[in-house]
């Protein structure tokens, strides 16, 4: 036994960030804001990163893209920097808004209940290895062990995954009600820190069809679903 480094909240958040990184699948350094969080607003697919090269020009788009493996309609398409230049800037407004300082009041509830999920979490899992011990030392039948362990792993999935949740409003300390300051320093933010902050804020974006020709972005496309 040595004594611990991180607290078992730490632990969490860090697995939580693992995962999401698993799924993800990202390998690659980031080049596009808004990967994840865009939706198309033909048929509600998630948007896909993809460069364009006209001329020796690369343009970076999010597309709609069809196909087994992305499942779109292929029918949607909308240059990046001006539609995460619009994102950025909404973003910044809203932790501003009263909506933002509602949900920073409400912090202190959302810190309670994580405590109370983490503490379930630990009597779960000392559960389960209570259980394992007794099936170990044959005090329990294999049928005995299997039906108490389902309703025990399952609450374990659920309170694992309410905890990824509510690390996410982490994020955010010190943010909430200075969007102003955080304009100023955003440009010398990494873009990694920058895509957090915005998913934190922001669950998702649905990009509705343009106006063909049109120049420049239209911002009656952008439909944002806020995360706070």
């Amino acid at each position: 036994m040595w004594p611990a480094i991180i607290t078992p909240a730490q632990h969490h958040q860090l697995v939580a960030a693992f995962a999401r990184k698993k799924v993800t699948g990202r390998r690659t350094p980031r080049r596009y804001l808004l990967s994840g969080l865009l939706r198309c607003g033909k048929c509600g697919n998630k948007l896909f990163s993809s460069v364009r090269n006209d001329r020796k020009v690369e343009t970076r788009r999010y597309v709609c893209m069809s196909g087994p493996d992305h499942g779109g309609c292929g029918k949607l398409t909308v240059v990046a920097a001006p539609l995460e230049e619009w994102i950025a800037e909404a973003v910044l407004i809203r932790l501003d808004s009263p909506t933002m300082a509602d949900a920073l009041a409400g912090r202190a509830a959302a810190d309670e209940r994580y405590a109370a999920t983490l503490a379930e979490l630990d009597r779960d899992r000392a559960q389960m290895e209570e259980l394992a011990g007794m099936w170990s030392a044959k005090s329990i039948s294999t049928a005995e062990w299997m039906s108490a362990r389902e309703p025990i792993e399952r609450r374990i999935q659920t309170a694992e995954r309410q905890l990824s949740q509510m690390t996410g409003t982490s994020t955010l300390d010190g943010l909430i009600g200075n969007g102003t300051g955080l304009r100023d320093a955003w440009e010398g933010l990494n873009l990694t820190r920058q895509a957090a902050i915005i998913a934190a804020v922001l669950d998702f974006a649905t990009i509705l069809p343009g106006t063909p020709g049109a120049r420049g972005l239209d911002p009656n496309r952008i439909v944002p679903t806020w995360a706070l």
